[in-house]
């Protein structure tokens, strides 16, 4: 896992986070394509015509983030439909869903991460899985990662 600690450095613990899980790990040819594609939305990101402090990177081979540091500008509903809408045609493109929230990410103790449904996580032991609903840069840093 990339150091999550670093990717965002310079945006407040309190900026807004959107994560997506694709359906199936991103290959790595397909990661740079994403990457690209990602830094090149951000860097064009607006809240009504005002830029947006923002991030959009790869979290790991199945979760791309979106970060929003609202102490400069907030995203507003407009901006999150434009995310949305790019997410939506970045899944078109490869193949992927990124809104299926029936899955999780896991991984086992030796690192290795797969999808699994979250209605069985209870069946798991010595996992960790990927908290889909962390919508803070300090949550993200806390509780991303939960030990089953």
């Amino acid at each position: 896992m990339q150091q999550i600690y670093n990717l965002f450095e310079g945006f407040s613990d309190d900026s807004r986070i959107w994560l997506y899980n694709s359906s199936r790990p991103i290959t790595p040819t397909e990661a740079l394509f994403v990457q690209e594609n990602l830094e090149q939305f951000a860097i064009n990101w607006k809240a009504h015509s005002t830029p947006l402090k923002a991030k959009a990177c790869m979290l790991n081979e199945y979760t791309i983030a979106f970060v929003v540091d609202q102490t400069t500008a907030s995203a507003s509903g407009c901006s999150v439909d434009s995310s949305v809408r790019f997410v939506k045609e970045l899944g078109k493109e490869l193949n992927i869903d990124f809104f299926n929230r029936l899955n999780v990410i896991i991984e086992d103790e030796f690192g290795n991460k797969s999808l699994y449904p979250y209605r069985k996580l209870k069946e798991l032991n010595r996992t960790s899985y990927y908290n889909p609903l962390i919508d803070t840069l300090k949550g993200l840093k806390e509780d991303w990662i939960i030990q089953i």
